[in-house]
């Protein structure tokens, strides 16, 4: 696990070697055991390594045999003595043991469509110096991140945003185009960010820059796997088949490591199928909170880690601690995302840093086996669109302005009178017309038009086959996903230079589970029905069919009490109410909602604490 970053500029041009280093450093934290450099005239490669395999060797970069390939990568390719032995078999000659080197000779066999045959999750550079051409990579779901910025003439990337900071001459403004997305689903999708000018290479696609031209493929998509005709049975047998394997793959390592323990299903399977393959106790990690344990799933951590005898530890989140890693959140996160549980998440990989260098966690569950309640309320909804078309889409102004009852009220009334694949947006969206309505400054509505409801129809409809629940976790494996729970998953986790693996993410259980009929995916109000099923041999029934949480932390409580003025101060302040996002009685009607206990906002608070910060931190 590791940062990569690189420069390619014009033919004629002579890249410094400072500056590669000034990308690769910024991201020490990233691979802590060492960097290494490739700088040739107009190109240049740098790296930065968390050793986890093939700890003697692998250093990067590192080439082809005959030394005209060069490969800059961060991540881990599980099958790689899968195709080693493939390419050795068609000649290839390798020189170390580490999946580093695989890619290089598959560049050579396969040429773009290499990462077609990986499996695992990864970003990566392959300079070809003979054709001077470069191609990045980035595995199916946007696991590992990959950035880039060019301008016409200077291609820049890294698996961060500040390294490619370092080297602009201006830092770049706020794309405010992206700010509705942001303030509707806590984070901003697909290729663009809030950085003008600063891209996103997409999940399963490559980059290839040859001749001053960039041209983008994608050679993975899950829209084009065809529904499964299965019985319950074999698909038990199945799927029990596939999450040994990706467990069992994601085993592969020479440093110590453990797993995330939430208590509920995802990560609970996971420690189990971990217990089940290793000699000694799994190393556990969990979160609870001191202000308020009733949003603790400490108690459900415990049962799992008692009935499988893990080496368990907890951390304990308390308000304060909270407040003050905002900054640091904003530092590793570098956009704005509504991810309150990513400050509990860096605290814990902190403590889990102390005892192992890897961790397995449960993302992916609920995207890929229909576990969240919105995929069970949406089609009911359904029901009420032909009475609820009739009604106006704009309840604010219906109501002549005045203060709607309640933020979630307008969200249902916009969601009533919409068909579905308008309506859907993402598991996160929160904010609907309605909502926006009484929230936006007039003029900025207008800049703001209907591109965050457009972009979510076209991706709800690319599915052309299947149910319409097939095609809401289509949307939401596409982006919330990868641009929301990955991207916190990832930062967080490396921040504290721990590497972070994600079996319920393996292409091949996921290709399999996303296909199997509705009914073994949602059974009733049962989201997860068949893993959960798989699963009741080998957890307790409390921990399988238990409320969901997700990853809860209580900031409705935090932001009513000892964080409320330290909010106020910031959402009032005259810097905040004058960036022409918001009407002025926006900030105070909420902030008195929220305390008063009238509803609770806290997520929309977070949200434009979020934003707010992040323009003081990286814009202004």
């Amino acid at each position: 696990m590791c940062g990569i970053a690189g420069i390619v500029g014009p033919r004629t041009a002579r890249i410094d070697h400072s500056n590669i280093e000034s990308m690769t450093r910024a991201m020490t934290h990233r691979g802590p055991d060492g960097e290494g450099y490739f700088v040739r005239n107009h190109i240049a490669l740098g790296h930065r390594r968390l050793s986890i395999i093939d700890i003697g060797g692998g250093e990067q970069p590192m080439f082809n045999e005959d030394n005209s390939v060069v490969v800059v990568y961060n991540g881990e390719i599980f099958n790689f003595l899968e195709v080693k032995a493939e390419l050795e078999a068609k000649g290839h000659i390798f020189r170390s043991h580490c999946d580093t080197e695989v890619i290089v000779h598959a560049y050579e066999e396969y040429g773009e469509q290499c990462p077609a045959h990986f499996r695992g999750m990864f970003a990566f550079a392959v300079y070809d110096i003979a054709n001077d051409r470069i191609l990045l990579g980035r595995d199916r779901l946007g696991i590992k991140p990959l950035y880039y910025h060019f301008d016409g003439r200077r291609l820049l990337f890294a698996s961060e945003i500040k390294p490619i900071l370092h080297l602009l001459d201006h830092r770049p403004g706020v794309d405010t185009s992206l700010i509705d997305f942001y303030m509707s689903l806590g984070y901003v999708p697909g290729e663009r960010t809030l950085f003008k000018g600063i891209l996103r290479l997409l999940p399963g696609h490559t980059l290839t820059f040859q001749h001053d031209q960039i041209l983008t493929n994608q050679y993975w998509d899950i829209a084009a796997i065809p529904p499964l005709a299965i019985s319950d049975q074999e698909a038990q047998e199945r799927l029990e088949q596939l999450l040994l394997e990706s467990v069992r793959l994601r085993l592969m390592s020479e440093v110590p490591l453990g797993a995330f323990l939430s208590g509920g299903v995802d990560s609970s399977a996971i420690v189990a199928c971990m217990s089940r393959m290793m000699n000694e106790p799994v190393k556990t990690f969990s979160v609870g909170y001191a202000d308020d344990p009733a949003s603790s799933e400490l108690e459900y951590a415990r049962i799992v880690a008692t009935a499988f005898k893990t080496d368990h530890h907890e951390f304990i989140l308390e308000s304060g601690d909270f407040f003050d890693s905002l900054d640091l959140l904003l530092e590793h996160m570098e956009e704005p995302i509504v991810e309150s549980a990513a400050v509990a998440l860096y605290q814990l990989s902190k403590l889990a840093r102390e005892h192992v260098t890897v961790v397995l966690s449960g993302e992916g569950g609920d995207e890929i086996l229909a576990g969240y309640p919105l995929y069970r309320t949406m089609p009911k909804l359904d029901r009420f669109h032909r009475v609820g078309r009739l009604i106006p889409r704009d309840l604010h102004s219906w109501l002549g302005g005045h203060v709607m009852p309640s933020e979630k009220a307008a969200k249902y009334w916009d969601w009533i009178g919409t068909p579905l694949a308008k309506r859907y947006q993402g598991i996160s969206n929160d904010v609907t017309a309605s909502v926006k309505s009484g929230m936006y400054q007039s003029e900025f509505a207008l800049q703001v038009g209907t591109g965050t409801r457009d972009y979510f129809e076209a991706l709800f409809n690319k599915m052309q086959s299947g149910s319409d629940l097939r095609r809401m976790s289509y949307v939401d494996l596409k982006t919330w996903l990868p641009d929301d729970l990955l991207v916190k998953a990832d930062k967080m986790t490396m921040a504290c230079s721990l590497e972070l693996r994600v079996p319920l993410l393996d292409h091949h259980l996921l290709e399999f589970s996303t296909a199997l009929p509705d009914h073994l995916r949602l059974n009733g109000n049962v989201g997860k029905f068949l893993l959960k099923k798989v699963m009741e041999p080998h957890l307790p029934k409390e921990i399988i069919y238990r409320p969901k949480k997700g990853f809860p932390v209580p900031i409705a409580v935090w932001f009513r009490g000892p964080l409320f003025e330290r909010v106020r101060e910031i959402l009032m302040d005259s810097r905040t109410l004058t960036r022409g996002y918001f009407k002025p009685d926006y900030m105070p009607r909420i902030l008195e909602r929220h305390r008063s206990g009238a509803e609770d906002l806290s997520r929309r608070i977070f949200s434009l604490l979020a934003l707010e910060l992040w323009h003081r931190k990286y814009v202004d």
